[in-house]
């Protein structure tokens, strides 16, 4: 799915527009493949074999690991939940958190609409295992989904 912003808000999907800033969102299936595919590179990095878990976590719960979002794509994901998007998000667990590794905007786009629970893959490791974004989270300040600030491109 690709979007293009026209004038001040309207949405279009587009076909490859030169100059045009192109929005892809990805799809359900792709975010389960993602987070096995995430999953598998954790474990050969880190030696820690990880399960992707399919279930419901409070959205007040999911810490940021970037702390910039881009208005446009924003936009465009605030129009596709109100449409029936439904891509879930993909964390890891740490000391009763989930760190965001991939769904920033849709985390975000469904705090601002008001859910309390957003659906993640969460990458459970099988051993004790501190995410690596966890001291760049500390040093940004990211605490929670707010923190993060919307830049327009």
């Amino acid at each position: 799915m690709q979007y293009e912003m026209q004038g001040t808000g309207g949405l279009r999907g587009c076909e490859g527009d030169e100059g045009v800033k192109k929005v892809r969102l990805i799809s359900r299936d792709e975010a389960f493949k993602r987070a096995e595919r995430i999953a598998e590179e954790y474990r050969a990095i880190h030696g820690v074999e990880f399960t992707v878990e399919d279930r419901f976590i409070r959205i007040d719960d999911v810490v940021p690991t970037q702390a910039v979002l881009s208005e446009v794509k924003l936009l465009v994901v605030l129009q596709e939940i109100k449409h029936g998007y439904n891509a879930p998000i993909i964390v890891i667990p740490y000391n009763r958190k989930y760190y965001l590794v991939d769904g920033h905007h849709r985390a975000f786009a469904l705090k601002k609409l008001g859910f309390r629970e957003v659906e993640a893959l969460i990458l459970q490791p099988d051993s004790l295992f501190m995410p690596g974004a966890l001291k760049t989270v500390e040093k940004s300040g990211l605490r929670r989904l707010e923190d993060m600030k919307v830049v327009r491109d």
